[in-house]
C-alpha cells in the first residue's frame, strides 16, 4: 500500500476509534447512569424495552466495528470476510437508532418478537420436496401459540418491525433530523448491496471482490493494493453508520457536548473526501 493510502487509512481508523469512544459513552450513560462529559452532565432515561433492544444492538454493532479495526491491516483474500461483519455493524446501527427514537410500541413489539422468534427457531420447515426437514419442539403437528398471533395471523408482518431498512432510516431522519438519517442512508448504500452478494456467494459477489479497484495489469501486488482500498470503503461505511447512530442518540437525548464532538469527527471524515464541513444544528 502506498504511503498516501496508508496515511489515509490510519486517519480513517483514528476517526472510527474516537467514534467508538463516544459509543461507549452513550452506552454507559444509558445503562449505568449520569456522567459528566466536557463539563456537561449527561442523563438518560430509557424504558426497559428500549434498553433491552436499542442498547444491546448498539453494543453489538460496536463490537463488530472493533473487529474490523483489528483486521484493518488485512490484505488479499481474507478481506472478503470483513463484508458480512460490516453489514452486521451497519444494519445494527440502523436498527438501534430506529428502536431508540421510535415510539415505545416499536421496542415493545421487538421484545415480544424475540420470544416468538425463539419459538420459531425450533418450530419450522427447512428445504423443499423430498429434501425437507421439519423441526418441532413437541410431538405431532405444532400450531403457533396464541400469544404469537400478532406475528402469525394471516396478513400480519412476521418481522420485529413492519418497516424495511430504508423505511427505518427514513423514520430516524424524520424524528431526529436529516444528519442522522442521511449518515445511516450513506452507510446502507455503501455496504448493503455488495455485501449481500458476497455473503450469499453469488457470481457477482465473487467477481466484485476479485476485480474491484484492480489495475489493468492484474498482479498479486495489484490485488493486495485493491483489497486495501476495499478495506478503506468498509471503514467509511461503518464510520457513516456509527455517525448516524451517535447523532440520533445524542440529539434525541439533548446532549450538546457529545453531539458537537460527533459532528467534529464527521467533519474530519468529510475532509478526507474533500467535502466542506457541516455546521452543528
Amino acid at each position: 500500500m502506498s504511503e498516501i493510502a496508508s496515511e489515509r487509512q490510519n486517519a480513517l481508523k483514528s476517526i472510527v476509534e474516537r467514534q467508538m469512544e463516544l459509543l461507549r459513552l452513550s452506552l454507559f450513560v444509558a445503562t449505568q447512569g449520569p456522567t459528566v462529559y466536557q463539563g456537561e452532565t449527561l442523563r438518560c432515561t430509557l424504558s426497559e424495552a428500549k434498553l433491552k433492544t436499542s442498547q444491546q444492538i448498539a453494543m453489538a454493532a460496536g463490537q463488530s466495528v472493533h473487529t474490523i479495526l483489528k483486521c484493518a491491516e488485512w490484505r488479499g483474500i481474507p478481506v472478503r470476510d470483513l463484508y458480512p461483519i460490516a453489514r452486521s455493524a451497519v444494519e445494527s446501527f440502523i436498527n438501534a437508532a430506529f428502536l431508540l427514537i421510535e415510539d415505545e410500541s416499536a421496542a415493545e413489539r421487538a421484545v415480544r418478537w424475540v420470544k416468538y422468534r425463539a419459538w420459531k427457531e425450533v418450530n419450522r420447515e427447512v428445504g423443499s420436496g423430498e429434501f425437507k426437514l421439519r423441526l418441532s419442539s413437541s410431538q405431532g403437528e405444532q400450531s403457533p401459540l396464541a400469544e404469537f398471533l400478532e406475528f402469525t395471523a394471516k396478513g400480519a408482518s412476521r418481522e420485529w418491525s413492519a418497516l424495511d431498512a430504508p423505511s427505518r432510516i427514513r423514520r430516524v431522519g424524520e424524528i431526529v433530523g436529516k444528519k442522522a438519517g442521511s449518515r445511516l442512508l450513506g452507510a446502507y448504500a455503501l455496504i448493503y448491496s455488495v455485501s449481500s452478494e458476497i455473503i450469499h456467494g453469488s457470481p457477482f459477489g465473487v467477481n466484485f471482490f476479485y476485480q474491484a479497484h484492480m489495475p489493468p495489469s492484474g498482479t498479486v501486488d495489484g490485488f493486495r493494493e485493491a483489497t486495501g482500498k476495499q478495506v478503506e470503503g468498509i471503514l467509511i461505511a461503518v464510520a457513516h453508520a456509527a455517525a448516524g447512530y451517535l447523532a440520533a442518540f445524542f440529539r434525541s437525548m439533548q446532549m450538546s457536548a457529545p453531539y458537537e464532538t460527533e459532528q467534529e469527527l464527521f467533519n474530519q471524515l468529510l475532509a478526507l473526501e474533500g467535502v466542506e464541513p457541516q455546521q452543528v444544528e
